[in-house]
């Protein structure tokens, strides 16, 4: 799998030190069907001096002229203009998105339009990936807008523009023409204002006036004791404690809450915090908004596919276990799980895959279960990742199941929670930028102690493993994967506990400045200091520190009684110290660890390089707070036996037999001391065999009752076996039923088929297709026949209320949108015409007709309906009405009688007015005259012939003529 996008994110806002002018504000405005009307609004409240530029992306048609600039430019206070590519933005400007493209923010403040990849029908650009770019490129100084329009679009761009510490404002639902747009945006968590379109300027203007805080956020803003006040109301609410996480992060996410509720003082939004626990909920969504994708740096992705690669194909099991901490929205486990399938191929069905995905984000692991994003999550993927692992169109994509079923979500505390265990990969991505240090030497311990021997580690792009560098090996600089080193036995790394860490704060102190130090202090101290260093480097020049697991963490000087063995090399103390010295060691520590403080375990005789010597260990513990623990230093000094010889002798007397004699007294004595241990802690170990040999006897007599209980169980499920096959007898009538119904589905089906077919002839017949409108969830359903109508593409066009708008003519489309708002308050005449464009662009007429349903409160929830093409039909009119015009013109004109006469109705239908006058009587007279009464007209002689001519053209040929004559 291949990823040739490269995208740049940024995880800090960037630094505007050492800049006079004040950086330029951008606002993203998102609207959709009834944005115009807000945006009328919106523009012609602007203040004029706001220092902002605004890019506005309204949901166009893209085959048709956009008028958006030549109407809002009239009621707006700023200057409005159409976007074009690669212009620099200016201040207190507006500038619109063209039709059919796309409108993002480049680096230096300037506008990039890119049109679509393939041809769409539906109106676009998207608000998702404006907002995106601007939060992307400006950081803190973006501020995201979302006024009226249907579906979900902006909902994500608003959460990108929050996670950079920008604002996020809505209109105000209640306010708006649709709702469909402002609904998702706050349904999302991501949205600090819900105003009116007309008050928004306002907000502009008040969230200017409040002071922003750069990324080095200090005191002076808001005071130490006042921020740990914070952080402990938001552990007490949500058991999350804030307290090693960077403080210029937290302190950003605060001041945006305080100038979003419009709130100078850092008491008064404690006092807040203190009455509204609502408002701790809120500053705690916005500590965790975090913005990620799918293959977010897509190199490093393609690193890890190398390396996971080579990673499996040694593994011996066929069990894979993945841990991706801090998942967020649930791009990058999904991703992880898109690399494992590509590498497994068609075996990943023998292998057991569990991907756990990790976020204390309640809200963002709900979101992740779904496995639905909007399009513009996927704008950076490859065709082929789309159709492989996504189905759906247009608006909305599923992830495969195939891909959703190896991902285990759930809330899990990094700080807190313990890890997974037996791991094979940990992904845990631009999560620790926001750690301390403190915290970074936590977590690191807690990954390798959680993977397994050579499993990997996955980090973000500005992260590393810092200090730990004998337990990682470095697979990748430039992707920041790394390998865990298999270091022997692992026990569990000791954590700092978070239960009292902000209780346990203590107020940091200001360092006093120094004071005057006369000339005989100074040199008391310097005196000291010359002690203390002779002391060291006669006395006991070399020293260990060694840790509770007994391995070497430091060591001081050149110390001869260390020693490297061959094999695997290791820290424990034992392996790489003198073996004849191992057991005095191991003694010592033994009593270290029962408690003693301090330990000598007196000289003892070696040879060092070939000379004899005495060496003598002094063992201290040294306690330190996490992560240093508990630690043993053993100091080791080492003399010449000639150096030694006359304390030796002074001890000993001056016979050798005496000297061989005290010496073996002495090992003697410390042999029974070294015996007495161990005999100590054989008889504790009996004991507690004992102990272990009666739970057992106790474990025994609980296994009999158990049998007991199995025999009594074993007879249940004889029982139990018998429903069972009773049930099997029902379940293979259900079964047969069920084929039985299968069958008939399928005639059904058939049918349907049939009726489809039949349905879809008749409409192309009828130059005509049929349409549903669903209110409640603003879904437009159209059959075949109105693709075919229009010309449109099934497979490009995704039919919508604001696209079908599109359709029309420019001079209908406004008719037709209040045609199809008076259909849901039951105020529209039928049918409806409209002109369109069909095949080759040429002009069209349709005519609609449609039937609303309503619910029991007179509400619309449904309209069907059909339109069909009846330019045809609209030109034989036309036609036929001039003909009958002209042929009027000359019958009214002529001088000869003439009539038309129906034999069907035995009437007259229609007579000149030569007629009328020859005749002597009236026209209403005429049409009295019915059957035998018109034969009257003539003198009798003129009757019958008259009759026999009439007789003669109704049994006649059309188009013939017959002559008569009468008097």
């Amino acid at each position: 799998m291949s990823i040739d996008q490269s995208t740049v994110h940024k995880d800090e806002s960037p630094s505007t030190e050492g800049n006079t002018s004040p950086e330029l504000i951008v606002v993203g405005v998102g609207a959709s069907a009834g944005g115009l009307e807000a945006l009328q609004v919106m523009v012609s409240n602007l203040p004029a001096d706001l220092n902002m530029s605004f890019i506005v992306a309204q949901h166009l048609s893209p085959t048709h002229k956009s008028m958006m600039v030549d109407l809002l430019v009239k009621d707006s206070t700023l200057p409005i203009s159409a976007a074009v590519h690669d212009e620099q933005l200016r201040p207190n400007c507006i500038y619109i998105c063209p039709p059919n493209y796309n409108i993002e923010l480049a680096a230096g403040d300037r506008i990039k339009l890119t049109t679509y990849p393939h041809t769409r029908v539906t109106p676009r650009p998207s608000v998702d990936m404006l907002l995106e770019s601007i939060a992307r490129v400006k950081g803190d100084h973006s501020i995201g807008i979302i006024l009226s329009g249907t579906g979900s679009d902006g909902s994500r761009g608003i959460r990108a523009i929050k996670a950079d510490n920008g604002f996020g404002i809505v209109q105000d639902p209640k306010s708006a023409k649709y709702d469909g747009m402002p609904n998702a945006a706050i349904n999302s968590g991501n949205v600090d204002l819900i105003v009116s379109a007309s008050e928004i300027g306002n907000e502009l203007q008040s969230i200017l006036s409040f002071p922003r805080t750069g990324n080095d956020a200090s005191d002076n803003i808001i005071p130490r004791d006042t921020y740990n006040t914070i952080i402990r109301l938001l552990k007490k609410q949500t058991k999350v404690d804030f307290s090693l996480y960077k403080d210029s992060t937290i302190l950003r996410r605060i001041a945006r809450r305080m100038t979003s509720l419009r709130i100078k003082d850092p008491q008064d939004y404690v006092r807040r915090l203190n009455k509204q626990s609502e408002e701790i909920s809120f500053l705690f969504n916005d500590m965790l908004i975090g913005v990620t994708s799918f293959f977010r740096d897509a190199r490093a992705f393609e690193t890890l596919q190398k390396e996971l690669t080579h990673y499996l194909l040694k593994k011996e099991d066929k069990t894979i276990r993945i841990w991706s901490a801090g998942c967020s929205t649930g791009e990058e486990p999904y991703s992880i799980a898109m690399i494992v399938s590509e590498i497994l191929g068609d075996k990943a069905s023998e292998y057991k895959i569990q991907i756990f995905a990790t976020d204390i984000d309640e809200r963002s692991i709900a979101y992740a279960r779904k496995a639905v994003y909007p399009e513009v999550a996927l704008h950076n993927l490859p065709n082929e990742i789309r159709e492989k692992y996504f189905t759906g169109e247009n608006e909305v994509f599923e992830v495969a199941k195939s891909i959703k079923s190896m991902v285990i979500f759930s809330i899990h505390d990094l700080n807190n929670d313990p890890p997974f265990l037996r791991l094979d990969l940990i992904s845990c991505r631009n999560l620790m930028i926001y750690f301390t240090a403190e915290l970074q030497r936590i977590a690191l311990p807690v990954f390798h102690y959680a993977l397994n021997p050579k499993g990997l580690l996955f980090l973000g792009l500005s992260e590393s493993i810092g200090l730990f560098q004998e337990q990682y090996r470095n697979l990748s600089k430039s992707a920041k994967i790394y390998e865990a080193i298999y270091s022997g036995k692992k026990l569990p790394p000791e954590r700092v506990t978070t239960k009292h860490r902000v209780e346990d704060y203590v107020e940091p102190k200001d360092i006093p400045t120094e004071k005057y130090v006369g000339s005989h202090q100074k040199f008391e101290n310097e005196y000291a200091s010359v002690i203390t260093e002779k002391l060291k480097e006669v006395l006991l020049p070399n020293s260990v520190l060694i840790n509770e697991n007994h391995d070497i963490v430091f060591t001081e000087g050149s110390n001869p009684l260390l020693v490297r063995n061959e094999g695997v090399p290791s820290n424990n103390v034992f392996k790489n110290f003198h073996p004849k010295l191992s057991i005095e060691l191991r003694s010592a520590l033994h009593q270290i660890d029962n408690g003693e403080r301090y330990k000598d375990a007196g000289f003892h005789k070696l040879k060092l390089d070939g000379s004899d010597c005495w060496a003598k260990l002094i063992l201290m513990r040294i306690e330190r707070p996490s992560p240093l623990g508990k630690l043993t230093l053993i100091f080791c000094s080492i003399e010449k036996a000639s150096d030694t010889a006359h304390h030796h002798v002074d001890d000993y007397g001056s016979s050798s037999s005496s000297k061989i004699s005290i010496e073996h007294e002495r090992l003697l004595s410390r042999t029974r001391e070294q015996l007495q241990n161990v005999i100590e802690e054989l008889e504790t170990s009996n004991e507690e065999m004992q102990s272990m040999n009666e739970e057992l006897q106790s474990s025994n007599e609980e296994l009999q009752s158990s049998n007991e209980e199995l025999e009594t169980t074993n007879e249940e499920l004889q029982s139990t076996n018998e429903e069972l096959q009773t049930a099997y007898a029902e379940l293979r009538m259900a079964y047969e039923e069920k084929d039985q119904q299968q069958q008939e589905l399928q005639l059904l089906r058939r049918n349907l088929e049939q009726s489809n077919t039949l349905l879809q002839d008749a409409e192309r017949i009828g130059n005509m297709g049929s349409w549903l409108w669903d209110i409640g969830t603003r879904q437009l359903d159209w059959s075949n026949g109105c693709y075919s109508l229009f010309d449109l593409d099934k497979a490009s066009f995704q039919p919508s209320f604001e696209a079908f708008i599109g359709l029309a003519h420019p001079d209908d489309r406004n008719a037709l949108e209040q045609h199809m708002m008076d259909l849901l308050s039951n105020k529209a005449k039928q049918p409806f015409v409209f002109k369109s464009f069909g095949k080759e662009k040429q002009d069209i007429i349709v005519s609609l007709d449609a039937v609303v349903s309503f619910n029991d409160l007179k509400q619309a929830i449904k309209v069907m309906g059909t339109m069909t093409d009846i330019t045809k039909i609209a030109s034989y009119e036309k036609s036929s009405i001039a003909y009958k015009d002209q042929i009027s013109y000359i019958l009214n004109s002529s001088l000869n009688c003439a009539y038309i006469y129906s034999f069907d109705t035995s009437s007259m239908e229609y007579v000149n007015p030569t007629m009328t006058q020859h005749f002597g009587i009236s026209e209403s007279d005429l049409d009295k005259l019915k059957g035998e009464d018109f034969y009257n007209l003539f003198a009798e002689d003129d009757q019958k012939p008259m009759q026999d001519h009439f007789m003669k053209v109704m049994n006649g040929v059309p188009g013939a003529t017959y002559p008569s004559s009468y008097s």
